[in-house]
This record gives structure tokens, C-alpha cells and sequence, in this order.
């Protein structure tokens, strides 16, 4: 029986008598082109850059993740949770948890959520909030809920993650249509309470003087919008912020920030990673898994880094982050080797006969010319693509770069079969465990149309998949797990690039006690610094 004791949340917040005398307001910025239009439950509240983070500290959710070095689940408004089979859950609730407007949170809330909320927005539809009936979620009392998932789901970190707890008294009459909920009042059980919200400028927030847990040290946080880095950098530097949240800041800004007299810089490893993905559907030279390996060989990575980067960014070879157990360090590496790759297309009868330095296609007889997808909302992506565009022209393949805006971009790489691009860049943020990021190379047949950018088919990986999930032995499925990544790396539907760093400025003269660990300051991995920042004394 795998079990979780509580204790170690109490450790999460801090707490300054000094912090009572005097009104403390720590104010933090975000850059974003999507900025928070709204409060409603669909992707403008959970994915912009102020929703990832606002949500968590509204809302209460059943566990977290801890920081950095170990990463351990820790329970939220849980005493604890349980499982025998790793496909039903049994979650023990606090008993003294309140929402903002007095009434208990009990199991009623925790069932109406688990099932309401991903069923009514698919952008909640997590593989482990997947609850195929009603009738698998069970009130056993007031405070224990029980809920059976669709497949198992065993490894480091229970199900239901992320989500936040919804007061059912407030939101069971909106319940066809949660995603339209207008949410105004935005009640939750968390230890900050919404004070006023004006769309796109700002989140004002107070702490909850009745939380059930230890109250916060700041007695406000206030998240402000801004539209450039030009924007928000002056904003650190005049004190109108304490810190950049989310994105943080550009490594054009680090040197700049270090010369400032109040202001450090966190550098974090990021949660974001950058891939290629290879439409396999297009009837062309992109499908010969040899043209794939050479335009690896034919990438210089640590340039990339350099060049887009300035060096803050890391080489990436998996979905699964280094810091995790389940990373498989003996991946097939693909150095940066020119000559290598020239070698290889010509053994494979790709050459060029017409001299103007491009390729032909063995079959065609065609220049070998790939259009790449990249969306110009990305502005380092952008950059990425035209440096790729250069060096794999050196190798004697032509690039075009196709730059669309986001919606036309999201269009294309989810509709691979349309056959609107040849090469992608993507950039997600996996998690801990890269869980869901694995649907991204399920075939179409298994159950992966709708997130197969790639249009990928490996029964091999299909199998594996399958048997990942299956598994209860942590030992067994880490080794599943490593043949997933192998399996994904030697076929390269997606090739892995680079891992940017989070750059974190804040100002050190009024708090203290930011939190630096894996996703900087503030993202939906890490929302600590709030948890544990208290003013200077």
C-alpha cells in the first residue's frame, strides 16, 4: 500500500511576526501576449502566465510538488492518500480546511471537481484525471473520497494533478457549461483570497488570515501585466515589481540586471524544452529515417545555445528532465558532425547533381527542400529556426521557414495529415515526469489523433506505452520508461534540441526567501517563492 503522511506540507510557508506590523505587498510581473482576459475555467485561466500561477494559490489543489533536490509529492489539503493497485485512490481531506466564504471543503467538492472539470473542459483531460464514469468516484464520509481511473496510474506522483479544488455550492449550477462560468468572485480554499481583477493588467490577491494551514508572510501579492521585456525590466529596476515571474526575464537582460545594486539573478533550469517534429505523413525525403539523422548530425546544438541563448540553456535529449529518476542518461547521442551527415546522404543516394549545393531526392529528383513551421508569437524559436535554416543548408538541405501566427501554427501541427508542414518547432513544458508529453508519439490507431504532431506509428512504442501505464513496479516501469525514450530517439519523430534556462532578476531589499528551484521563481512547478517569501526584517 503506497501511502503519503501530511507533516511535510506544514513546511511550505513561513511565517514573520514582524510581517503583522506592517502591511507588506510583494509585486510581481508578467510579460505575455496572453494575458489574463478572464477568471473561467478554459485555457485563458489556467495557461496564461498569471492563470498557471494564480490558480494554485486560489485554489487549493490535493498535493504539490516540493522543491528542489528531491521533488517529492507532498500533500495539499490532504492528510494523506492511498492506493493497493495504483488504479483506485482513496484521498483523506484536512478537516478544518474552509473556502474564502466559510463553508467546510469536504469530499462533495473534491468528487464535483474530478469529474466536472475535465469533462467539461478537455484542457483538465490529463491521463490521470481520466474518471470514465460518475459511478467511479465514491464518498465514503464527509472528508474521504475514493475514485477509480480508467487505467492505472502508478509511479512517483499520485493522479488528480494540478488540479484545483472547486467549491460545488458555487459552481454545480454552472455545471454544463464550467468554461463559461465567469467566475468573478473566484472562491477557493487557498491561502490567498482575490481581491479585485481587472483583464489583462493586473491580479490582485490578499492572504487568508483563516487558512487552514500556517497564513502566508506577505499580506498581499499583486500580479501585473506588462507588454514588452523593455516594459517590465524598467519596472524591476524602479522597484514597481520584486520580481519577473513565469518566462522571467531574456539573457540579453542578465548583465544589465547584475549591475543594478538591490538586484540578483536566479538562473534555474527550465521547464520548457525545445523539439523538431518531423511530419511522417508528407510523402517525401522527410519519412527516410536517415534524412532525419543527418539533419541531427548537421545541427550544431551548443551554437544554438549560444547564439539564441547567449549560453543560458542546456542540450536536450529527452522529454523526461535530468533531475528525474526516470531520465535515461544512454540515450543515442547525435553530435553535431557535418562531415558525418554528408557521408550518410550520400550513401543513401542523396546528392547533388545539378551543383547549385542542394540535395536532390533520390526519388523525385527534386531539390531537397523542407518547409519548417514556426510560429512569430516565438521570438527565440523564430531565431532557432533560422540558425537550423543555415546550418543544415551546409549539409546540402534546403529550409524554408514558414513563420505563421499561433492559432495558424496550432491549426497545422495538430493536423499533420494535412500536410501543411515538413518540419515543426515545438516547445512544451512535460512536467516531472513527462507523463502526458508521451501521447504526443501514440499511433493514430491507439487512441493518438489529436496530439500525434509527428503522425508517428510504432507498435513497438504503442506496446510500451501500454505497459508503462500497466505497471505497479516502480523499478519495472523506470525501465519501461528508459526503453520509451530509447525507442523515441533512435526513430526520431521528434528530435529533442535545448532546454532554455529560467532567468530570474529579483530585488533583494525588501523580501527574502525566494525559493530557486527547476522552473525559477514562479511557474506551475514551482509556486514556493510564494509559499515561503517573507518581507526583510
Amino acid at each position: 500500500m503506497a501511502v503519503c503522511l501530511m507533516g511535510l506540507f506544514f513546511l511550505m510557508f513561513a511565517f514573520s511576526s514582524n510581517a503583522l506590523a506592517k502591511k507588506s505587498r510583494l509585486s510581481v510581473g508578467f510579460t505575455t501576449e496572453e494575458a489574463l482576459e478572464n477568471l473561467q475555467t478554459g485555457e485563458a485561466w489556467q495557461y496564461t502566465e498569471m492563470g498557471a500561477v494564480f490558480w494554485p494559490l486560489v485554489y487549493d489543489q490535493l498535493w504539490i510538488m516540493g522543491p528542489a533536490p528531491d521533488y517529492e509529492p507532498l500533500p495539499m489539503i490532504v492528510e494523506r492518500w492511498e492506493t493497493d493497485d495504483y488504479q483506485t485512490w482513496r484521498f483523506y481531506l484536512v478537516k478544518n480546511a474552509k473556502f474564502h466564504d466559510g463553508k467546510p471543503v469536504t469530499a462533495e467538492d473534491v468528487a464535483f471537481t474530478l469529474w466536472y472539470l475535465p469533462k467539461a473542459n478537455p484542457a483538465w483531460d490529463y491521463p490521470d484525471n481520466d474518471i470514465e464514469e460518475k459511478s467511479s468516484i465514491k464518498i465514503i464520509d464527509e472528508y474521504t473520497v475514493e475514485f477509480t481511473l480508467a487505467a492505472k496510474w502508478p509511479g512517483k506522483y499520485p493522479p488528480a494533478s494540478w488540479m484545483p479544488v472547486l467549491p460545488k455550492h458555487i459552481w454545480m449550477p454552472h455545471k454544463r457549461k464550467l468554461v463559461n462560468f465567469e467566475n468573478k468572485k473566484c472562491i477557493g480554499s487557498g491561502p490567498f483570497k482575490l481581491k479585485k481583477f481587472k483583464g489583462g493588467e493586473y491580479i490582485w490577491m490578499v492572504k487568508n488570515k483563516k487558512y487552514w494551514g500556517e497564513v502566508p508572510a506577505v499580506d498581499e501579492v499583486v500580479f501585473k501585466s506588462y507588454g514588452s521585456q523593455d516594459a517590465i525590466n524598467m519596472a524591476l529596476k524602479k522597484g514597481q515589481i520584486e520580481f519577473i515571474g513565469y518566462n522571467g526575464s531574456s539573457p540579453l537582460s542578465v548583465e544589465d540586471f547584475k549591475k543594478e545594486k538591490n538586484i540578483d539573478v536566479a538562473i534555474s533550469p527550465g521547464i520548457g524544452i525545445n523539439w523538431l517534429t518531423f511530419n511522417l505523413h508528407k510523402e517525401n525525403a522527410i519519412q527516410d529515417l536517415t534524412v532525419r539523422k543527418a539533419i541531427m548530425h548537421g545541427i550544431d546544438r551548443e551554437r544554438l545555445i549560444q547564439i539564441v541563448y547567449l549560453g543560458y540553456a542546456q542540450s536536450a535529449d529527452s522529454f523526461i528532465y535530468p533531475e528525474m529518476p526516470t531520465y535515461n542518461p544512454n540515450l543515442p547521442k547525435y553530435d553535431y558532425d557535418p562531415d558525418k551527415a554528408r557521408l550518410m546522404l550520400e550513401n543513401e543516394g542523396y546528392l547533388d547533381k545539378d551543383g547549385d549545393g542542394i540535395r536532390n531526392d533520390k526519388k523525385s529528383g527534386q531539390n531537397m527542400s523542407f518547409e519548417f513551421l514556426v510560429p512569430s508569437a516565438w521570438p527565440d524559436e523564430v531565431k532557432l529556426a533560422k540558425v537550423i535554416k543555415e546550418q543544415v543548408k551546409d549539409i546540402g538541405i534546403d529550409v524554408q521557414l514558414k513563420v505563421v501566427d499561433l492559432d495558424t501554427y496550432y491549426e497545422f501541427i495538430y493536423t499533420p495529415k494535412e500536410d501543411k508542414f515538413d518540419i515543426s518547432v515545438s516547445n512544451e513544458e512535460p512536467g516531472p515526469n513527462g507523463s502526458w508529453i508521451w501521447e504526443f508519439a501514440r499511433g493514430f490507431h491507439h487512441g493518438g489523433a489529436g496530439w500525434n504532431q509527428a503522425y508517428y506509428d510504432n507498435p513497438e512504442f504503442d506496446k510500451t506505452l501500454d505497459a508503462m501505464n500497466a505497471e505497479t513496479d516502480i523499478q519495472k516501469q523506470k525501465e519501461l520508461t528508459f526503453k520509451l525514450q530509447e525507442i523515441i530517439a533512435e526513430d526520431l519523430p521528434y528530435a529533442l534540441l535545448v532546454r532554455p534556462d529560467l532567468i530570474g532578476p529579483y530585488r533583494t531589499d525588501k523580501f527574502e526567501g525566494h525559493v530557486e528551484t527547476m522552473g525559477g521563481l514562479s511557474t506551475w512547478i514551482n509556486t514556493w517563492t510564494y509559499f515561503k517569501i517573507k518581507p526583510k526584517k
